[in-house]
C-alpha cells in the first residue's frame, strides 16, 4: 500500500487548540468556519450523519454528534467529532486534504462553542465511542503537520495499545456501544 502523507485537518479558517482536554487523551480545534479535512490517505469507516444526542440522557456514545472516522494507510483511526455535516461515505477512499465536513455544533457540542473534537486511536473490531475518542494526545502531530512535517502517530499509538489490551473488547461493551 501506499506511504502514507500527513496533512494538517483545518482548512478554510484559521483554529486554535490547547494543550490539554479534560479526562482522557483528545484535543477540541476550535474555529467555527473551517472544513475538517482528512489528514492522511486512507479509508472512511464510520460516520455518522446526523445528531442523536439527548441532553436529558448525555449517553457517551452520542456526546460527539456527527461525525467521520478515517483509517489511514498508516492503520491508525482519526475522527473528528460535532461536524456540522459529513461530506464523505463509509468505504470511500480520502486522500490528504479530502474534506470530511464543516466544524459544526452537533452533540453535546450545542451546550458550548463551535469546535470539532480531534482523536487518534487503533481500530476496534466493531462499533464502539470510548477508543474512538481518542487514545493519545494528538497535539505534536497537529503541530508537525501545521508545520508540513510527516511526523506519524503509529509508533507512539502501538506503544498506547500495547499497555490497553483489553480496551476494545472494554469499549464494545459498554452499554451503549451499539449506539455509537
Amino acid at each position: 500500500s501506499p506511504a502514507p502523507v500527513y496533512t494538517f485537518p483545518f482548512v478554510g479558517h484559521a483554529v486554535s487548540y490547547g494543550t490539554t482536554h479534560h479526562d482522557y487523551p483528545a484535543i477540541d480545534v476550535f474555529g467555527c468556519g473551517a472544513t475538517v479535512v482528512s489528514p492522511t490517505n486512507g479509508t472512511v469507516v464510520q460516520v455518522r450523519d446526523f445528531d442523536p444526542w439527548d441532553p436529558h440522557v448525555n449517553a457517551g456514545s452520542t456526546r460527539g454528534g456527527m461525525y467521520v472516522a478515517v483509517v489511514g494507510v498508516d492503520g491508525v483511526r482519526y475522527y473528528f467529532a460535532h461536524l456540522a455535516d459529513v461530506a464523505v461515505a463509509v468505504g470511500q477512499r480520502v486522500e490528504p486534504g479530502t474534506p470530511l465536513g464543516p466544524m459544526g455544533q452537533t452533540g453535546d457540542a450545542r451546550k458550548s462553542v463551535c469546535h470539532t473534537h480531534v482523536g487518534i486511536s487503533w481500530v476496534c473490531d466493531g462499533n464502539e465511542w470510548k477508543v474512538r475518542r481518542g487514545k493519545i494526545w494528538p497535539m505534536q502531530y497537529l503541530d508537525a503537520w501545521r508545520a508540513g512535517t510527516q511526523l506519524s502517530p503509529v509508533e507512539e499509538l502501538a506503544a498506547e495499545e500495547a499497555v490497553e489490551p483489553g480496551a476494545c473488547a472494554d469499549a464494545l461493551a459498554q452499554a451503549d456501544a451499539s449506539l455509537s
